[in-house]
């Protein structure tokens, strides 16, 4: 029930996939939040300590999901038709690419001058490089447009399951809701 098999994903990628989900479109909702305040609102100084912690939680849980896939199985995709299975690998992969960039953007953007990037204030991330602002301007368009191409991409997996669901009629929604029984 933890694992997963080739019948079906197993709780620990399920609960990874839908808390990645979750966080993400909550940071997106928060970036584009806090791209209209002003400097004297009382969030314009308590939302990016958020998104930085939040972000940073998506970067482990990102990179425990890409663990878990390197040692677990890989259900069996369903379906038959080569491109509807080679649009559910695209979708897939960009999504994973996508969130990967935003990810780093964002942490090279946090650190871009020299200061770690802090998790709530209990773990910090040490700065790598240091970037000019011309580095950090092209951080910053990165970091918002692909954060744009992933909601794109959302949609589409999301309008590919509920395809698969309600006209195709087989389980690719329901492994991801419930885990498989071995």
């Amino acid at each position: 029930m933890l694992k997963d098999s080739s019948a079906g994903y197993g709780l620990i990628s399920i609960v990874i996939h839908w808390l990645s989900a979750l966080l993400i479109l909550f940071l997106f909702g928060l970036g584009i939040y806090m791209t209209g305040l002003g400097y004297y609102d009382d969030w314009y100084h308590k939302g990016p300590a958020l998104h930085i912690s939040l972000g940073l939680i998506v970067l482990l849980l990102m990179l425990a999901r890409v663990t878990w896939r390197l040692l677990s199985h890989t259900p069996v995709a369903l379906g038959d038709k080569p491109a509807q299975l080679m649009a559910a690998r695209l979708v897939k992969w960009g999504l994973y690419l996508a969130i990967f960039v935003v990810l780093i953007s964002g942490y090279l953007i946090t650190t871009a001058e020299g200061k770690p990037a802090s998790l709530f204030d209990w773990i910090y991330f040490p700065a790598l490089a240091e970037l000019s602002a011309d580095q950090v301007d092209l951080a910053g368009e990165l970091h918002e447009y692909l954060a744009w191409g992933i909601i794109a991409l959302v949609v589409l997996h999301v309008a590919g399951a509920l395809v698969h669901h309600f006209v195709v009629r087989d389980r690719t929604l329901v492994r991801m809701l419930k885990p498989v029984k071995k």
